[in-house]
Parts: structure tokens; sequence; C-alpha cells
């Protein structure tokens, strides 16, 4: 039996319902995930083209969105420290590279352990 391990990258987000602070995993997104499902068929033996897909999806959906930024502000408050609002993008793009190879194993692990299971 093939094991069910959903990838899971975190972020931080503002929940505008429960006004506060949380933890999300990006691949809760469905039409994030879905998208790089597609992706990995359709690229799964090119690396680089792959991640340039996951980069534009991951820009479709989290870049510049207001529901995806938060403010980042330096404690204690200060004048001379200015506020930053970053997005999902932003967040994941500061580990681009362990994102994209995790991922990529992610799937990769995936197709593998399918065809032993057949």
């Amino acid at each position: 039996m093939v094991n069910n391990i959903e990838p899971k990258w975190n972020v931080i987000i503002g929940d505008f319902n429960h006004k506060d602070i949380e933890t999300y995993n990006i691949f809760d997104h469905d039409y994030f995930k879905e998208s790089c499902d597609k992706a990995w068929k359709k690229y799964k033996y090119d690396f680089d083209a792959f991640s340039k897909e996951v980069k534009r999806n991951l820009m479709y959906y989290f870049w510049s969105k207001c529901e995806w930024e938060v403010i980042v502000s330096h404690w204690p408050p200060s004048e001379r420290f200015n506020d930053k609002k970053i997005d999902v993008y932003e967040q994941v793009m500061l580990n681009w590279e362990v994102f994209i190879t995790y991922l990529w194993n992610y799937y990769y692990l995936r197709s593998t352990r399918k065809e032993k299971y057949r």
C-alpha cells in the first residue's frame, strides 16, 4: 500500500475571520496543489521546467494579494524601523531552493512508490 503522505510547507498568514495570525500549509490551497500536480505530470523529467512552472503558479495564487499578506514589524515598536508587508510568495521564495527540491523529491518518491506497489 502506498503511503498517503501529503506535502507540507507552512507560512504565516493573517486570518481575517478569527482576527489572528496563523500558520498555513500552502498545499491546503486546492488550486495551487492541483497546479503542482499538473506541473509534475507535464515536466517530471525536467527539473528546471518544473521549477519555473511551480514558481509561476506560486506567483499566480499567492503574490501581492491582500488575503495572503502580513505585516512584519520590529519589536519593540519604534519609528526607526519600517514595517514590511510580506506575502506567501515572498515567504516561500526565502527558501526557494529548499522548497522546490522538497517538492520535486515528494513527487518523485510518490511516483516510485506507486510503481513499486502495482
